[in-house]
Order: C-alpha cells, then structure tokens, then sequence
C-alpha cells in the first residue's frame, strides 16, 4: 500500500526532527548561550557535531590551569575576554570542566605559588618517561593537572612543535618527536577525560554555602601551631561563590592577628583567597579543597612576597556542623612523661570528664582537664610504658583522624627541607625568594639508625643555625657571595641576578652551600646538615 506525505505532515516531521537536533545539541554542551564563554571562548572554539565547544571541552583542568589558558588564549591569540569577565570565565570552566577533589589532591601541592619545596620523583617506568620528555621545562603537576581525551593530547603535542620547535633541539639527547608521539597513549589512559568516577561526582556534587563560623587548626613552619577562627559572608557584588572572609588566630606562642580578604569557591569545592596585609604579614593567598561530607577544608597559605617563604599548612571546619576534631599539639608525645595536649574542633561536647578523652593504648591517659569547651580541649596527658610507634584517640566517638606518634626518647634533629632552594631578586619585579628551614627532633625508631624508614619525626625543635661552604669545585667561593644571616631557620639571599666583576667568570650570586643546625636537648648536643641551592629568579612562572 503506498502511503501518501501531505505537506503538512513534511513539515511538521521536519520540526520535530528540528527541535529534537536543537534538544541534543544545547544538552551535549555545558554552557548555556548566555554564558561568557560561549559568548567570548566560542568566537573561536565552534560547536562540533555534538554541540560541544571545540577543545574546552574535551578537556579537564584544575582552575589554576584554567586561568594560565585564558591569559594565554589572551596574550597569543587575542582572545576577547575583557577583564570584567576574566573572573567569571574561569568560574564556569572549572564550575563544568574541573578535576574531582580526588583527582585535585594529587596536585594539591602545586595549586600553591609560595617557594615550594616539594620535590617531584617518579613512581613507575611510565613517570620516568614523561619526567625525561616533559618536566624538563613543566613540573609534574602541571600535567596531572589536565585530563584529556587521546585526541587533545595529540593537540597538546603538537602545539608543542608548532609553538615551541626549539623543544627538538633541546632535547637533542633524544628524538623528542617520535617519544612524545608514543606517549600519547599512555598519557591519556593515566589522565583521561571521562571517567566513571568524574561523571559521578559531577552528578552528585551539592552545591555549597560557605556563609557563617569556621573552626581553624594549623602549623606554620618555625611559628608554629596555631588556632582560631574563620568567618564568610556572601560577596554579592562579585557574583555567585563569591565571599568575604575574615579570619582571627593565635599562635602557641601568643602571637594573635585578624586578617580580612575575598575567596572564590570554585567547582563547589576548590577555595583561593586574598587577604589584605597586616602589620605583621605582607599580602596573603591561599588554596583549600573541601571534604563535602565532612565539611573540611584542607590546604595551604603563603605570603604573596617570598623573601620570608612564610606559608602555613591548615585545616577549617564549619562551627555548625557534625562533631570532629581537626587539630592536635602537639603532634607527638614523649613516654614517661606528664605532657599538656590541646585539641581543636567543632561540636565538641561541652561537659567531658577525663576518661572520655581515651587512647587506642590504655597507658596513655588524660590525668587532667585544664580548659574545655565546644571548640577546643586542654588537658594533661600522663603517657606510661608505650611502644614507640602512633596511637588512635578519640574524645567519646569523635575520632581524630591522624595518628598520634609516641617515642621513648630522642636519637637526633634533621633539617627540613634536606634540600632548599632559594632564588635572588632581580629588581622590584623579581624579589628575592628565601627558604623556611625547620630542625625536628628524630627518634631512629627499631633499628636504631638514622635516615631509614623507620625514623619518626617529633616536634620542631630550637636550633642554632649557620652557613658553610658545600664544596664542589676546586677554589669553591660560593659562600663568600651567598653568606646571610640566618635567623630561626630562614636564609633569605642578598645578592641580585647580575654579573659580579670580583668573582671568576664574573658570575652572578648563585651557587650551592650548606646549612647547618645545632641544639642540645635531654642533656645532648645534636646537629644535622643540610644543602642550600640558591638560583636565579623565576623569570617565566606561567610555565610551571
């Protein structure tokens, strides 16, 4: 039987068809038409077949790499995102094309811009390979922090030879070509675009409010532990995930400040701050992630202004929320001993007696409650006859995640970093960026000897600290020209990036010394060393 099309019904076939391609093509992409990178990333990146931006979004990056791409999209290729909208692009990348926070804490130590310290090694074979034909000129980080499909890390590759071709030669050693070429594959199965677990995170993910009292616990190299206070307030004038923070702490010591600023909460859970300077610090920045379930943010501040490479290592959590326990001094505890303990949390119970604070070894007990309150425990701790090794402890079910370590006695000090790097200025722009070293006591642990496994690390100690050469060529006079005062541990260069005609080669203020450190505890002298690279200034931080 043949069948007969009226226009009318041609027509309305063809709507329908019309709409449903109009239904999947704005589903296939995350930003609505309105949005500002469609608007302003789109006069670029077209709509493939799917409806998705070409490139965004086949591709995943932390918000930091997401900033690096639109100054670069801006400086190389003219991208017209005015600086009005420089801050909202960057949120709705990473608000739709971001790392899940278990992907993110990978990288958490590249997130931060203070001098770091941290050093990079390989794992596996598939490491070594990408650290010889990539971390040459980017850090690991830098690549864990994107995911990507097959695809794109083919672009990436090529952009590589297109833009930088010079890479070839560098790397004459190999033939950089055909190597990043074979690791394509590989690079894309260890940081893959779609996941199972990114799309679950996504679809799960809340959206979160910020406003009202935090609880805060950190430890700043050489000052110290610390505690305090956090407070956010919705910053309407910037948008959505926008606040205004002000934070009050006090140091062990004593030392208290107030600080204020603004915080940008990214991807419902990756929080950068700014806060003004204070009379006692210079500007600060800092990067958490939040714990959603536990409602914790985690991370790290730093001073803009490196020479004093200050930076804090922190927790805060919601005063409101569940009860839990985010911060313990100190850290390690000595057997034999009557030792005071302070724990730092929120909706802690208000009325506790001692036996409610218990160790996961009955030896160690709490003999007295100094102070107590919703926020914050003081006690004496009596530690008996204990094993070395860490213990649990909890406060009637709250449970303090992470292990309190007990020793019996102290084997040593060890300078931290092993191996510091400091940069010299180079004119207002470049100011000399200074390295934070800490001594802590040792315990060698079963096998009595030093710089194994074993070693358990205790509490940072008071030194003495001094310079000496290192010496690695003959006629070394590094230290001649490097020689500064070191005080609490902090070594901060004095000379500049420029020739200096006295020294042979004219060569600049750089070079490689020695640091050393000094202290008597428990009626012992100990010391420990550790080497000093002091370098040139990092001229192209975008790089990294």
């Amino acid at each position: 039987m043949k069948k007969i099309v009226t226009l009318g019904s041609f027509m309305m076939a063809v709507s329908i068809c019309c709409m449903m391609l109009a239904a999947v093509t704005y589903g296939q992409t995350s930003f609505p038409p309105d949005s500002v990178v469609k608007q302003r990333c789109g006069a670029c990146h077209k709509p493939d077949e799917q409806g998705r931006l070409e490139v965004l979004e086949e591709t995943r990056k932390s918000p930091e790499e997401w900033k690096a791409v639109i100054i670069r999209m801006r400086r190389l290729n003219s991208a017209p995102v005015e600086d009005a909208e420089f801050d909202a692009a960057v949120k709705e990348l990473s608000g739709n094309l971001c790392l899940t926070p278990a992907e993110m804490a990978r990288v958490a130590y590249y997130n931060s811009d203070e001098n770091s310290q941290h050093r990079e090694i390989p794992k596996d074979d598939l490491e070594t390979r990408i650290y010889t034909a990539c971390v040459r000129c980017h850090t690991f980080g830098k690549i864990a922090s994107h995911r990507m499909t097959p695809a794109q890390w083919g672009e990436n590759r090529n952009l590589h030879l297109g833009y930088y071709p010079t890479v070839v030669g560098q790397m004459r050693e190999m033939d950089w070509a055909k190597e990043s070429e074979s690791l394509i594959e590989p690079v894309a199965k260890l940081f893959p675009f779609d996941t199972p677990e990114w799309k679950k995170w996504m679809k799960t993910r809340k959206d979160q409010d910020l406003t009202g009292q935090w609880r805060i616990a950190g430890y700043q190299p050489a000052m110290g532990y610390y505690e305090g206070t956090c407070s956010f307030k919705a910053n309407p004038g910037k948008g959505a995930d926008e606040y205004i923070v002000e934070r009050d702490i006090r140091y062990e010591g004593g030392t208290a400040m107030k600080m204020k600023g603004q915080a940008t909460l990214y991807g419902e859970y990756h929080l950068r701050y700014e806060i003004a300077p204070t009379p006692l610090t210079g500007r600060i920045e800092g990067v958490f992630d939040l714990d959603a379930d536990k409602m914790t943010f985690s991370g790290k501040w730093w001073t803009v202004i490196q020479d004093s490479n200050a930076y804090g290592n922190e927790k805060f959590c919601k005063a409101d929320e569940m009860p839990r326990i985010i911060g313990l001094f100190p850290q390690s505890l000595k057997s034999g001993l009557e030792q005071k303990l302070t724990l730092i949390g929120a909706g802690l119970p208000g009325e506790i007696a001692e036996p409610d604070i218990q160790f996961s070894d009955s030896n160690v007990k709490v003999k007295k409650i100094v102070t107590m309150d919703h926020s914050k425990i003081v006690c004496m701790v009596e530690v008996g006859e204990v094993p070395n090794g860490t213990l649990t402890m909890k406060v009637k079910d709250i449970a303090y995640e992470n292990p309190v370590t007990v020793f019996d006695k102290i084997d040593g000090i060890k300078i931290f970093p092993p191996i510091g790097r400091a940069r010299v200025r180079s004119g207002a722009a470049y100011p000399p960026q200074g390295v934070q070293f800490v001594a802590r006591a040792v315990n060698f642990g079963p096998d009595g000897k030093p710089d194994t496994t074993d070693d358990m690390f205790l509490e940072q100690v008071d030194a003495e600290w001094g310079l000496e050469e290192e010496s690695t060529r003959e006629k070394d006079d590094d230290l001649k020209y490097l020689d500064a005062p070191v005080t609490n541990g902090l070594y901060t260069p004095v000379t500049t990036y420029g020739p200096i005609e006295e020294r042979h080669q004219r060569r600049e203020g750089i070079g490689l010394i020695a640091i050393n450190a000094s202290c008597t505890l428990e009626g012992k002298t100990f010391k420990s060393r550790a080497l000093l690279a002091v370098t040139v200034p990092d001229f192209i931080t975008h790089i990294k």
